[in-house]
């Protein structure tokens, strides 16, 4: 498959259920202006107008084997028979739900020998955090970064600092500090201490690579010195590896680039089911302390989760990761050189971003992206990310390069301008 748009944006079929669409759905989100069909290969798809798009956005990294992986496709067919296929797990289990507990732990730091699934990453995060608050006396706050996101439930929002969008209006909020993402994060820590002591401390969170926020990469001094003193004073250490982990930075989990070993994990999007991980005698010994009722019961979730790390395995693909985002962001420094209103590419892996010069640019580019077949997300305050499947080559890294040179260029050119029906869906002029 190559990029081929045969419409305008939307075509008039997307177009027609999109209205639709938007006159029922109460989160008011503001989707991608296409509906997707059953067909793609690889990193493509196409929608239901025919047209095929590159895609470079993962569904939020959650895709990492691309569209009809012939190992994932054997999985549904294997269950496209069977009903239901969603169980309550916890309570009355499924043979998946051992399958890929047993293979997880396979790919867990040492001594992370137990997880608890769960539905979302926002999940994912709550029980990190229930779990470390469990048998502390005295908790008064927990602790993250500026930047961070870590899912749109009240307690996890309450450690969100990324754009204000997502905490305003939603005030009943667990207390929280917040420590700059940088190699001051540990002075800043200590200070804190100092100023509350440790008990009043429930847990520190952090992004090992920041998502949403930015993609933003933490220096090895700050998380060395995160974990040094947490360790010290016995503060649980959250690492939220909810978009990060599961191979995208050329390692099984971010926190491994840095030789670090947190106290507990929280796992989604690549897993296809989400988990909170950590070892075994950090998990409540109360029953019913934490449950769910599908957690470990999304039977064919589970065995699509069991397949892919199987796969990233047999194929490799944690080398082939760290080789193509090097090779990515090589790529990216050279446009860069040349395009003054490119700045600051990062990342690690198939984890990249770059920033441009306003957000209003950013938002015209990833526009203009998408009206040439390019599919793509933005971050932090004008920063555009970049997330292909596991399974990406070096040809299509070139041809996404090739549209959004093109688009930065284009979209820099004074008077430029977005029209259409592509407007009422996507951020054409909006500063935000």
């Amino acid at each position: 498959m190559k990029i081929k748009i045969k419409t305008k944006l939307p075509g008039p079929k997307s177009l027609n259920l999109l209205k639709r669409l938007k006159k029922l759905n109460g989160s008011n989100s503001v989707p991608y202006p296409y509906f997707h069909s059953k067909e793609g290969e690889g990193c493509y798809f196409k929608d239901i107008e025919g047209n095929i798009f590159l895609d470079f956005a993962s569904q939020i990294a959650s895709n990492p084997l691309g569209y009809n992986h012939p190992n994932l496709s054997k999985v549904v067919e294997r269950y496209a028979k069977r009903s239901p296929i969603k169980y309550a797990g916890q309570d009355f289990p499924v043979k998946e739900h051992l399958d890929l507990l047993e293979e997880l732990m396979t790919i867990t730091p040492k001594g992370m020998d137990s997880a608890f699934f769960i539905n979302s990453g926002a999940e994912a995060v709550e029980n990190a955090m229930k779990i470390s608050i469990r048998n502390k006396n005295n908790v008064e706050f927990g602790v993250c970064f500026h930047g961070s996101f870590h899912g749109r439930s009240l307690a996890a929002l309450s450690f969100v600092t990324s754009k204000q969008i997502y905490t305003k209006g939603y005030g009943l909020k667990i207390p929280s500090r917040i420590l700059p993402f940088n190699e001051t994060a540990g002075d800043e820590l200590l200070k804190v201490l100092n100023q509350e002591g440790s008990s009043k401390i429930g847990f520190v969170i952090m992004e090992a690579v920041q998502g949403e926020g930015g993609y933003n990469v933490a220096k090895h001094k700050m998380i060395k010195d995160i974990r040094k003193i947490t360790k010290q004073y016995k503060i649980p250490f959250i690492c939220d590896e909810v978009q990060a982990g599961m191979g995208r930075t050329g390692k099984w989990w971010a926190i491994d680039n840095y030789n670090v070993k947190p106290d507990v994990m929280s796992s989604a999007k690549a897993l296809q089911v989400a988990a909170t991980i950590s070892n075994k005698k950090n998990f409540p010994n109360e029953e019913g302390a934490i449950s769910s009722t599908w957690g470990g019961g999304h039977i064919i979730d589970l065995a699509m989760g069991l397949e892919i790390i199987k796969t990233i395995k047999k194929d490799g693909l944690l080398s082939r990761n760290k080789k193509n985002g090097d090779y990515l962001r090589k790529r990216l420094v050279e446009i860069e050189e040349n395009i003054p209103v490119i700045s600051n590419v990062r990342g690690l892996g198939l984890m990249n971003a770059f920033d441009l010069k306003t957000v209003k640019l950013r938002n015209d580019v990833v526009v203009e992206c998408f009206k040439n077949g390019l599919v793509l997300l933005s971050c932090g305050g004008s920063g555009i990310r970049l997330i292909p499947p596991y399974i990406v080559g070096k040809s299509e890294i070139d041809e996404s390069l090739d549209v959004i040179k093109k688009a930065v260029e284009d979209c820099s050119v004074k008077g430029f301008k977005h029209k259409g029906n592509i407007c009422d869906f996507m951020s054409c002029l909006k500063e935000q």
